[in-house]
């Protein structure tokens, strides 16, 4: 009989990273949730506790010893590690000339250096263990075509991108594949609250026409579902996709067609 596959899902108690968690447990995976967000964390804990194995493991992804707390807890419960999914992100809308350094700062410290952070422990024990592990980043649509009004988050999401690559490249003799997927506007509170929020403040507008506006932007004319785009982590994160690494994936509706 197989052994069963540990996981860690970081941003987990909510969005997208919470249906990874919910994909990854009806797989028949151990998953451990990590948040920074105490009272987020214990709802998703509660909400997934039927589904299988889990754990929750409290941390900010920018804090590099909460993040080797985080892993070692994973370790001494689950005694593996054979996935990662970094899915913990910060939105940011905001004009380039009025971006204050520290708002830069910390969406890069969550979005880039969160990931790396994550990465560098998962790929210790991965390697110290002969895991042929997988790690998926997720990373934006706009890390490609850019976003007005998001420079810090496009420039944070570039660099996940090019921190997949490079370490795709550097584990590919371990046998750990590393790939990216860039979603596109997602059915979720970092778009909905975080982003439309703040748009709809900057132009005095609704969200109703604001989201009208997004659409019509959108070839198949819709948001993305947190659990479609779980489908393609859960996929990357498979013995299926045991030939890809270093590539990314846009999800987004067509958003992205030339």
């Amino acid at each position: 009989m197989p052994e069963t596959l540990a996981a860690v899902v970081t941003g987990a108690s909510r969005g997208l990273g919470l249906a990874v968690a919910k994909a990854l447990l009806r797989d028949g995976s151990k998953v451990a949730l990590v948040s920074r967000d105490p009272a987020r964390l214990e709802a998703a804990r509660r909400e997934l506790e039927p589904l299988g194995e889990i754990l929750a493991a409290p941390a900010d992804v920018s804090d590099e010893t909460a993040v080797r707390g985080a892993f070692a807890k994973v370790l001494e419960r689950f005694g593996r590690l054979d996935m990662l999914v970094n899915a913990a992100g910060l939105a940011l809308v905001r004009k380039a000339a009025d971006t204050g350094l520290d708002e830069w700062r910390r969406v890069m410290d969550v979005n880039a250096t969160g990931t790396f952070l994550t990465c560098r422990e998962a790929v210790r024990h991965m390697a110290a263990a002969k895991v042929r592990g997988k790690i998926v980043n997720i990373a934006s649509v706009s890390a490609e075509t850019g976003a007005p009004m998001a420079s810090a988050y496009s420039a944070s999401k570039a660099a996940v991108l090019g921190l997949t690559r490079s370490l795709a490249r550097e584990l590919a003799g371990l046998g750990i594949n590393v790939n990216a997927v860039c979603p596109g506007a997602m059915e979720t509170d970092m778009f909905l609250k975080d982003t439309l929020g703040p748009l709809c403040e900057t132009f005095k507008s609704d969200r109703e026409t604001l989201l009208k506006h997004t659409l019509a932007a959108i070839p198949l004319k819709r948001l993305l579902s947190p659990d479609e785009v779980a489908e393609l982590v859960v996929f990357l994160l498979s013995d299926k996709a045991g030939g890809i690494t270093g590539q990314s994936y846009n999800i987004c509706c067509g958003f992205d067609i030339h």
